[in-house]
């Protein structure tokens, strides 16, 4: 997970780089929400010290700690000296970036795939580095290097997270060289975060701001129709599901919350290998969806997968995503309900989607295999609350936004 590295800097250079921190040095900073770059927080409490990336010693060392890593130097951040007082720490964080922090020091140099850190001095009490997600902990000891990667092969490494634990007397100097997937180009990375900000901005111009579902329009009278699936995109889902049946998998993550019933209640035929099937139907079944709406402007939002329910399943009443998800439909793909039919609506084993309309009422909603249910999935509540009987009842979900409606958190 990480690696301690004995006398990386010799004591030399360790109390050179600590006069260059004493001469100067700010308040820490952590990355900010929105256009904020950085902000002050009580999350960080130490002083920083930006390196003059030209000094020969930093220069040496930045060259020692990029053939360590076996990465070209162009990749390496300016070198940052941190210097804690009593009293100081920083709470446990990752070094990669994501969300809007990603947006704001990312989208040119990539994420921080690699850490070096090294202690300048070990004559304090407390300070030591924690990593919580597996119980360790490295005391401060002069030249000391840790090092650790933040991604592996693209992936972020949850167990990375990590907190300078505080300083309970004494000074704590360190310094912290990051490392990225690109060249390192703070100057484009800010031209590109200031770009997408001034582009979001006009792309709200006009548009209704939203937060509740409350703040969502009600589309329909009833909330929901059910219609034969256009012949086209039938078709084509025929087509998909032939190949993904042969390789179902118990599922995971989306949806899970809201679905129970026996070890494996679902399973899950995703559309990650079929990235172009998958927005060819969300084309060819926009305008049914559009129509469903009025034809008010509505784009893409998701399409996961065919979700096959087993026995004993049930899906607990819900409303979806109010960011995106409203307007969709359930489209019936195949059943099996343990009674030699697969076709009969209301018979004893099938399974109605219960269906809360925009006045409370509720309603059973039977479908037959080649059925769409077109509904208002974020505004009204909806779920399979009775237990399935049959073996099993295979669907998927298509989802739109509407186009002039965006959210924000307040």
């Amino acid at each position: 997970m990480y690696i301690e590295i004995e006398n990386f800097l010799s004591k030399k250079d360790c109390k050179y780089l600590i006069n260059l921190i004493d001469q100067k040095h700010v308040r820490s900073t952590v990355a900010g929400p929105d256009d904020k770059q950085s902000v002050e927080s009580d999350f960080r409490t130490s002083s920083t010290s930006t390196l003059t990336p030209d000094d020969p010693t930093i220069l040496k060392i930045k060259k020692k700690i990029a053939n360590y890593l076996d990465l070209d130097i162009s990749k390496g951040e300016d070198i940052q000296g941190q210097l804690y007082e009593p009293g100081q720490y920083f709470k446990p964080h990752h070094d990669y970036f994501s969300g809007d922090s990603y947006t704001n020091h990312c989208l040119s140099s990539g994420n921080r795939t690699n850490t070096l850190m090294i202690f300048l001095n070990d004559d304090m009490e407390g300070g030591a580095t924690a990593f919580p997600n597996i119980n360790k902990k490295v005391k401060p000891k002069t030249g000391k290097a840790v090092v650790w990667d933040d991604m592996v092969d693209g992936e972020y490494q949850p167990d990375t997270l990590h907190e300078g634990q505080e300083v309970i007397s004494g000074k704590k100097y360190i310094i912290t060289s990051w490392w990225r997937e690109n060249e390192w180009n703070t100057a484009e990375d800010s031209r590109l975060a200031v770009e997408h900000w001034k582009n979001l901005e006009s792309e709200r111009e006009g548009k209704i701001i939203f937060n509740r579902k409350e703040d969502l329009p009600k589309l329909t009278e009833a909330g929901f129709k059910v219609l034969q699936c256009p012949q086209e995109a039938w078709g084509i889902i025929q087509d998909a599901y032939r190949l993904l049946m042969l390789n179902p998998q118990p599922e995971q993550g989306v949806g899970r919350d809201i679905i129970d019933g026996g070890e494996i209640p679902t399973e899950m035929m995703s559309f990650d290998n079929l990235t172009s099937i998958r927005e060819l139907l969300l084309e060819k079944l926009k305008p049914v969806h559009q129509e469903f709406c009025g034809n008010l402007d509505i784009e893409p939002a998701a399409l996961y997968g065919i979700r096959s329910y087993n026995k004993g399943a049930t899906l607990i009443n819900h409303t979806d995503r109010i960011q995106t998800h409203h307007v969709s439909s359930i489209i019936i793909v195949d059943k099996d309900l343990d009674c030699g039919c697969n076709q009969t609506k209301g018979v004893p084993n099938d399974w109605p989607l219960e269906f809360h309309d925009h006045n409370g009422e509720v309603h059973q909603i039977y479908a037959e295999i080649g059925d769409i249910i077109l509904y208002e999935s974020a505004t009204c509540l909806h779920g399979r609350p009775t237990p399935f009987k049959g073996n099993w009842y295979r669907n998927f979900y298509t989802h739109y936004k509407l186009s002039d409606y965006v959210f924000e958190s307040k």
